[in-house]
């Protein structure tokens, strides 16, 4: 998904992790919806607001499919979610 902006980005010299700071956003835009729990979450477990998160967290644990399954049944069951 977001790898056309990636490979720019790796062919104008930006580092690993100038493209998972991008790749944070990019997946904010297309997947809203899941960024907003997401953003949730990482607020209420590690108190810290989605811009603070750490890149890679958020892409290698959070943005996966069982990542993002773990924090929907997670926020659910905090009643965080109707």
């Amino acid at each position: 998904m977001a790898i056309g902006p990636l490979e720019l980005m790796a062919s104008r010299g930006a580092t690993t992790d100038q493209m998972f700071e991008a790749a944070k956003y990019i997946h904010a835009i297309w997947f809203p919806q899941q960024t907003l729990e997401i953003a949730i979450y990482i607020q209420t477990n590690d108190w810290v607001d989605f811009a603070a998160a750490h890149p890679r967290d958020v892409g290698e644990s959070l943005s996966s499919a069982s990542g993002f399954n773990a924090v929907h049944e997670a926020l659910l069951e905090d009643g965080l979610l109707k």
